[in-house]
């Protein structure tokens, strides 16, 4: 039958099952003592609940207030005694525990070896008045709700009236109550847009005080939890006093978690009714400026008071410019006399008061000036608010005489330039306000003189004038924006037909508005809509224009691409190709967002500051990549070039490439290092000592390896060279970064050290083109004279001979001891040896050939003793032939 069920009623029947084991095993667990009842933690937990529960003021927790010590504590604030009920419950715990403080204190000092626990008192006595505060603000927030809830009901009920009774006045309307109308509903307009924000932020507050209260529930039953541990484990007493005074402490947190999330549910409840209170009073006034404009009238006794208004101000300003001309001289003759001091003062006067002093000077001097030309700037305010009246008058008792769409077309205009100053003055209001601010944090310091502070207050005060004036240029620039504003409805109201001319202001003027709007607001940092724009736009624009030099250089280094990878290139094609593969796009996006940040002023000079230097950084890195992307395009290409004709480059130019790498990384990381100026002196400096102890410990190596750059560099021989070096002759077989191997005419293999290889005289017999040849002969010396003659002939005619020769000389060189000497010389055009040698063995056969065909006998050491036999000689002969000698 078990089997015949539904699975959610198998689901349900395992769900009290386990239900039933976990109570079972809760009722075997002894209950806590008296002071620390059960709690009733099987109910759900409030703060599981949903908080927009109509009944949001009701306090409802999982164990009974009296566990704490204030026993019917109220579970709403509602009633007329709750608040007081509360407040006393809470006063008298607060009591109790300040004389349970005293008394611990005193047991203290009485008895040393005692030990109580004081601290956590203390916690919960200020967790009681925090909680005190608490229900105090939640009884002004009722208050506050209750009112705001009257007022709505009222606005309510004045606007059902508005709307079918229309307002209680008798027309006609004076034209300042359709002013002041309008003056409010811009008022309520903007109180609507703060109320907005109240309201994100109080939602903001209630998210909060929920995560709060939720770590306060966890942490009251993890207290609950260890005290009733402890108490089935029998732990010592001190110890279980001391997790019941946590979990009392812990119950104190919720419940002050609560009542702050209740305290925060009313704030965001005030907010809610603040705009909607906002929203009505804007429907209220839009009614009353509706029926206000039906019968508005300016008589001519309201335009007279308005206009003597007008003059008595201007009369009252220009009396203020005649003591304001008169205090700027006087700061200009003091300013005088303050340098004059300044200048003639030794080291022993107080330098700083006498500065101040000139600075005090130079502000009161500056402040006059700018106070006049507000007081000017706002004469000429009232100015044009005077011509306005009157046209306001005539528009509403002549209007035929004016050109309507003129005057709307003038009255756009000024409005939008009057809007421009008000702001411009307001920036310079607020610029003034921050230099008042720093002088009046100068003023706290306890260290001025008298002298220093008499200064600095004087040129407070400079600048209190400066701001106060600027204020009354203010107050007549709103004044003059509210009149135009007023007017343009009226105006409006009985021009016919507009213009195409006026259709392109309203457009202006609402595009105008549309780009001064927030769009957005960010801790109470709001988010203008040009802003936004202006940064979209330049974001995109940097991005377009790096777009555009990658695919300019693309093209160009295709117009300019080498026919084939062995053939050179110029130096701007590895420019272009470096810029056009290698450029990154983080920095290319963090330069996009750094103007577009800039230009828009979105960002903040903090910000901007921030953003400029991770701009260098990537700056710096973009051009280690460039660099390194040049010198990777230049070093391959020209390797490609050496490698069909001397494999050997291709290891060579690697450790060239990872040589010069290092170079380029190491000069970006010490260029930034500079930029931001960090010490590098030492840096350099721990560099140098540690090239110095590498090259030490590695002088061989090293040798070796700029040897091989060497041979790559200066190409002294390449592989399948035959050359003697030293002792050593052979074919180049493989050069390395640190060996070259030779195979040996005897076939072994000779490895030598490159910087051995370049100390020893190099023999390269594969790089030159012909072999010169220089031989001798000789002949006996009993070759006549005219065959002598002949053997040079003889000898070029043997020489020329052979191929790939080319005859230079043949003489005769000289008498030798046993022969006459002949010189040949003749070149071998190729410079295989195995070539020279066949032709050398023709050229001697041919002169023996021809020598033998000529009877010429070639000489060989020979030596001849000759002995001659004649008659003897008497001695009277043998003395005359010795006297003829």
């Amino acid at each position: 039958m078990i089997y015949s069920l539904p699975p959610r009623v198998l689901l349900a029947c395992l769900v009290l099952l386990l239900s039933g084991m976990i109570q079972a095993q809760t009722q075997s667990v002894p209950e806590p003592a008296a002071e620390v009842a059960p709690e009733a933690d099987s109910t759900p937990d409030p703060s599981d609940r949903n908080q927009d529960a109509p009944d949001s003021d009701r306090f409802d927790a999982a164990f009974d207030p009296a566990l704490v010590g204030l026993p019917e504590f109220p579970s709403s604030l509602a009633a007329p005694d709750a608040v007081s009920k509360a407040l006393d419950l809470i006063d008298a715990r607060i009591t109790e525990k300040t004389a349970a403080i005293e008394a611990a204190t005193a047991e203290a000092m009485l008895d040393t070896s005692a030990d109580p626990d004081a601290d956590a008192l203390e916690r919960q006595r200020k967790r009681l008045l925090e909680l005190r505060r608490v229900v105090q603000r939640r009884a002004g927030l009722t208050e506050r709700l209750t009112e705001a809830e009257r007022e709505l009901a009222d606005r309510e009920t004045r606007l059902a009236a508005m709307q079918t009774g229309g307002i209680a006045l008798e027309p006609p309307f004076q034209v300042s109550l359709l002013d002041q109308a309008r003056a409010e509903l811009t008022l309520n307009q903007s109180l609507a847009a703060v109320a907005e924000t109240r309201i994100a932020t109080a939602e903001q507050r209630l998210a909060e005080a929920e995560n709060a209260l939720t770590t306060a529930v966890r942490e009251r039953r993890a207290a609950r939890d260890r005290l009733t541990q402890a108490e089935t484990e029998n732990v010592q007493l001190p110890e279980r006093e001391g997790l019941s005074d946590a979990l009392e402490e812990a119950r104190l947190n919720e419940i002050l978690a609560r009542q702050q999330r209740m305290a925060a549910e009313q704030v965001r409840e005030s907010a809610r009714l603040e705009q909607r209170l906002a929203e009505l009073a804007q429907a209220v006034l839009a009614q009353r400026i509706e029926a206000l404009q039906t019968r508005v009238e300016l008589s001519r006794e309201a335009l007279q008071a308005r206009l003597e208004e007008l003059d008595s101000t201007k009369d009252r300003m220009r009396a203020q410019i005649e003591t304001l001309q008169h205090q700027g001289d006087q700061a200009e003759a003091d300013l005088y006399r303050a340098r004059q001091r300044l200048a003639a003062s030794d080291r022993t006067a107080d330098q700083a008061a006498l500065e101040e002093w000139v600075l005090a000077h130079q502000a009161e001097q500056s402040a006059a000036r700018t106070s006049l030309d507000s007081l000017n700037a706002a004469l000429a305010n009232l100015e044009q608010m005077r011509r306005l009246w009157e046209q306001r008058y005539q528009l509403m008792h002549d209007a035929e005489t004016l050109d309507l769409a003129g005057v709307l077309r003038q009255n756009i205009l000024d409005t939008a330039a009057a809007i421009r100053e008000k702001e411009a003055i307001e920036s310079r209001l607020n610029s003034l306000r921050s230099i008042q601010l720093a002088q009046e944090r100068r003023l706290l310091e306890a260290d001025l003189s008298a002298s220093l502070r008499e200064a600095l207050e004087t040129r407070g005060a400079a600048h209190a004038l400066a701001e106060r004036h600027g204020r009354e240029l203010l107050q007549t620039q709103e004044a003059l924006i509210a009149l135009l504003q007023g007017m343009r409805p009226q105006i409006e109201s009985v021009v016919e037909q507009q213009s195409w001319s006026l259709q392109w202001l309203h457009a202006q003027e609402t595009l105008s508005e549309w780009w001064e709007a927030e769009w957005l607001v960010i801790d109470d940092q709001s988010i203008r809509m040009r802003e936004l724009i202006t940064a979209l736009a330049m974001f995109m624009v940097v991005l377009l224009i790096v777009s555009l030099i990658r695919l300019g250089a693309r093209r160009a280094l295709n117009r300019r691409k080498a026919p084939s990878a062995t053939e050179p290139a110029g130096d701007l094609r590895l420019v272009l190709s470096a810029v056009a593969g290698n450029t990154s796009q983080i920095f290319v996006l963090i330069a996009a967002f750094y103007v577009a940040m800039r230009v828009s002023g979105l960002a903040g000079p903090t910000v901007v500051a921030w953003l400029w230097n991770l701009l260098i950084v990537a700056f710096y890195i973009q051009l280690g990549l460039w660099a390194n992307a040049a010198m990777a395009d230049y070093f391959i290409r020209k390797r490609t070039r050496k490698e069909r004709r001397d494999p050997s480059t291709v290891t060579g130019y690697g450790v060239m490439m990872v040589f010069f790498r290092v170079g380029i990384w190491l000069t970006v990381l010490v260029s930034l290092m500079a930029y931001f100026q960090y010490p590098i002196a030492g840096l350099l400096g721990a560099l140098g000592v540690g090239s110095v102890a590498v090259g030490f410990a590695l002088n061989s190596i090293l040798s070796d390896v700029f040897s091989s750059m060497a041979i790559v560099l200066d190409k002294p021989f390449r592989v399948g060279d035959f050359v003697k070096a030293g002792d050593t002759v052979g074919v180049i077989e493989y050069t390395g970064i640190k060996t070259t191997r030779i195979r040996s005419l005897s076939g072994e293999q000779v490895v030598l050290s490159n910087s051995d290889l370049l100390s020893s005289r190099i023999h390269n017999f594969k790089q030159f083109r012909e072999r010169r040849i220089v031989f001798r002969i000789g002949v006996v010396y009993q070759t006549p004279r005219a065959l002598l003659e002949q053997i040079p002939h003889m000898l070029r005619d043997a020489i020329e001979g052979q191929p790939q020769t080319r005859f230079d000389r043949a003489h005769f060189a000289e008498y030798g001891d046993f022969a006459l000497l002949f010189e040949a010389v003749y070149y071998v055009l190729s410079p295989d040896y195995g070539l020279y040698m066949d032709i050398q063995q023709g050229v001697n056969l041919g002169i023996h050939q021809r020598f033998e065909e000529a009877g010429i006998s070639f000489a060989y050491p020979t030596q001849e003793l000759i002995l001659r036999r004649g008659p003897s000689i008497s001695p009277a002969v043998g003395a005359a032939g010795q006297a003829m000698i």
